[in-house]
């Protein structure tokens, strides 16, 4: 069968370009009929805090910076989840 439609395609250099352009015509007319944004609206169903300070241990830094901010981000409404890593 794919020697077929090889030979087929080999025999008939004009039918074949005809039916090459043909799926170009398609597909560039199908571009321009998809309707593109340049910015889509996309609710992005996460978002990351980054808190940093130089010189304290991982230790006081878990104590002192992670568990206040994570129990006031759990405030927020539509918080599903926290995570932290220190």
């Amino acid at each position: 069968m794919k020697n077929f439609i090889i030979e087929a395609a080999v025999d008939r250099p004009h039918a074949t370009l005809s039916v090459l352009a043909l799926l170009l015509l398609a597909g560039i007319g199908a571009r321009i009929a998809i309707p593109i944004e340049s910015e889509p609206n996309i609710d992005v169903p996460y978002f990351m805090v980054s808190v940093t300070h130089e010189g304290i241990s991982p230790e006081d830094a878990a104590r002192l910076l992670l568990k206040p901010l994570e129990s006031e981000l759990r405030i927020i409404g539509g918080v599903d989840e926290v995570r932290a890593l220190a």
